[in-house]
């Protein structure tokens, strides 16, 4: 198995880089702007008297506090960001290869599908750990500087532990369908469609009371940012998300040991297919009119 997370780990480097530049830049520079924020106190102010209903919706009056500015100028969409990459690993965990005909190879060697499975599993894990982990020391990095975005180390890292939980749903959700769907992209989409959705019903959710139902089964709306540095951690959210996650890992690992594994392309949607577990190879045509029509 070991050797399967280092091999995914060694594939995932061009991920790890982009994504680790990309939300190191993003933090040192949300860290680096509270200074000014902090310093325009009465702009802040004339803002939530002009708009009202936007200031509620974005918590302006609570910017005026590092952890504040951090809930609404950085975790508001952070999430989004990195749930769409979530997904994008999640569904391609196992179905890129068998799109691109080397799955059946892969497992031609002395490797077991739980082997691969898991380890490959592990190690999408961990990608998603260290880009957190990037994200939070890119935001200590920005207090070395700054004269009032100061927020102690282990306070900070609570809202990643939040944000890993619902990164594992959407990573194992995008799993689940690339096991259920022919095709990598169709998951892909799926899954990302619901991180769009879930972020704007608990965006919105409070300023509009028809989604303020729906928001109860928004994942999103259990992340925990400003809370969990002022209350710390609610472990029973946590538990429950990480649990579900598992449950789903587990789902798709049972369906990845029953599937028969294609030997290339994305394949045609259909139901006896999702029911048995099956792929059925397209048509090929006759040899006979092969050959006559490469003659001609």
């Amino acid at each position: 198995m070991f050797t399967v997370i280092r091999y995914t780990l060694r594939r995932s480097r061009g991920a790890i880089i982009g994504w680790g530049i990309g939300l190191a830049v993003l933090a040192l520079m949300m860290g680096s702007l509270f200074d000014m924020i902090a310093s325009s106190g009465d702009l802040m102010a004339a803002y939530m008297e002009s708009l009202p209903e936007l200031a509620e919706m974005f918590d302006f009056g609570g910017m005026s506090t590092p952890i504040g500015w951090l809930d609404v100028e950085y975790f508001s969409f952070v999430p989004l960001m990195i749930g769409l990459f979530a997904t994008g690993v999640g569904a391609s965990l196992l179905a890129r290869d068998e799109e691109r005909g080397t799955l059946d190879l892969i497992l031609a060697h002395p490797v077991s599908r739980t082997t691969l499975f898991w380890g490959r599993f592990l190690a999408t894990t961990l990608v998603i750990i260290l880009l957190l982990l990037i994200s939070w020391a890119s935001l200590l990095l920005s207090m070395t500087w700054s004269e009032n975005f100061t927020i102690p180390a282990f306070e900070l890292l609570l809202p990643f532990v939040s944000l890993f939980g619902i990164l594992m749903f959407f990573m194992t959700l995008a799993l689940l369908f690339s096991m259920l769907l022919p095709s990598r992209s169709i998951a892909n989409m799926l899954a990302a469609m619901l991180v769009v959705a879930s972020f704007f019903i608990s965006l919105l959710s409070g300023v509009v009371e028809q989604l303020e139902r729906a928001a109860d089964f928004s994942p999103l709306t259990y992340l925990e940012t400003a809370t969990a540095i002022e209350d710390g951690l609610n472990l029973t959210w946590l538990g429950v998300i990480l649990a579900i996650s598992l449950s789903l890992s587990l789902i798709s690992w049972v369906l990845f040991q029953r599937r028969d594994v294609r030997v290339g392309g994305e394949g045609t949607l259909r139901l006896k297919d999702l029911v048995t577990g099956k792929w059925k190879a397209k048509p090929v045509e006759n040899l006979a009119e092969i050959e006559s029509s490469a003659a001609d």
